[in-house]
């Protein structure tokens, strides 16, 4: 593999939160080169940015949740008519939000799936949009 190859694949294994130790091993490249790649590419900067999107993201997307439920919410205080598809995605919404918290940070570790049970969602459905 050339080594600009392996130098993309090393800069996305670092902005994923793997460390230079980790990549070295499964890149079998020197430690030294990596650092080299990091300090000059500026690795950190790339990291950082990518985090604050990530987090801005996490922020815009939790943002449009509450103001959805909180359309459902005056609509069906006031006994407007709700349509089908700003519940299905009230209720697609709700099941990407755990998915979010893995944004935070890197994951050092492989994640662990979470996900939202079914008779959460139903008690959400019953007590937040009414639906029985």
């Amino acid at each position: 593999m050339s080594k600009m190859k392996l130098f993309k694949q090393a800069e996305q294994m670092y902005l994923k939160g793997l460390s230079v130790s980790e990549i070295s091993l499964q890149l079998d490249i020197v430690k030294r080169t990596l650092f080299y790649w990091k300090k000059k590419y500026d690795w950190d900067k790339k990291l950082q940015e990518a985090m604050y999107d990530k987090t801005q993201f996490k922020e815009d997307f939790q943002k449009f949740a509450q103001k959805l439920m909180a359309r459902i919410s005056n609509s069906k205080q006031q006994e407007i008519p709700i349509s089908q598809a700003e519940y299905y995605s009230l209720v697609n919404i709700l099941k990407l939000l755990p998915e979010l918290k893995e944004l935070e940070t890197p994951n050092k570790t492989s994640p662990s799936k979470k996900e939202l049970s079914p008779d959460f969602i139903r008690q959400i459905e019953r007590e937040i949009l009414g639906m029985e």
